[in-house]
């Protein structure tokens, strides 16, 4: 019963905090928008999605997640992400530069064995709230610039995103909070649902962190 209660209260909030985005994004649409309230909009939905992270880990530890499977173009369903994430229109370093967002067709890799190249076979849903959730985490720590690709082989999809920040020890250090764990564990759980799913995060050399979602062996 109280987790049933949780679950309710975290939804009723999630609610609530739609009709606030609404009404700054509203308010993001007016001439000279104080940069107070660019701030505000951005951090309501990335706390309405921290609750839906949530509630998608809620459901997965009650009875699990069953995902969906469909035929997925993978480049247009990163170029979607980046198109419809609100954080990313917002989206400024700490240092207050604009930060690029992109997908790197140069690092996408497709084995020729794979019988359907460039498609993927996976819940969209959830897989687009696992690397919204990765792209969230990225953006909080970018100075300039992050890129998102894929790697195609027979037997794993590897979904990657990587961000130019300070690196993911320095990272995890100053992330002195419980977000960054609630999405690594909202990013396992839809990997894992996925089959013998996984997800990493690794600092790269010349600083930065790269996240990757292997799923397997979900794909054709």
């Amino acid at each position: 019963m109280q987790a049933t209660l949780s679950a309710l209260v975290a939804h009723d909030i999630k609610n609530a905090l739609a009709l606030l985005e609404i009404d700054l994004e509203q308010l993001n649409h007016q001439p000279n928008v104080p940069v107070e309230g660019v701030r505000a909009y951005r951090r309501c939905v990335e706390l309405k999605a921290r609750l839906i992270g949530f509630l998608t880990l809620y459901k997965h530890d009650q009875s699990g997640l069953q995902p969906m499977i469909s035929e997925v173009d993978l480049i247009e369903f990163i170029d979607e992400i980046i198109e419809g994430s609100q954080s990313v229109m917002t989206a400024q370093s700490h240092h207050g530069h604009p930060i690029t967002v992109q997908v790197d067709r140069d690092r996408i890799k497709i084995d020729p064995a794979c019988t359907d190249g460039g498609f993927g076979f996976f819940d969209e849903n959830l897989v687009e709230l696992a690397l919204e959730s990765a792209l969230n985490n990225a953006l909080r720590y970018a100075h300039h610039k992050i890129v998102l690709w894929f790697e195609q082989g027979v037997d794993e999809l590897a979904l990657r995103v990587l961000d130019d920040g300070v690196g993911v020890e320095d990272e995890q250090r100053a992330e002195n909070s419980s977000s960054t764990g609630l999405g690594l564990a909202l990013c396992r759980a839809v990997a894992e649902a996925h089959g013998a799913g996984s997800v990493s995060l690794e600092r790269v050399a010349g600083g930065g962190t790269l996240f990757t979602m292997a799923l397997r062996p979900a794909i054709g």
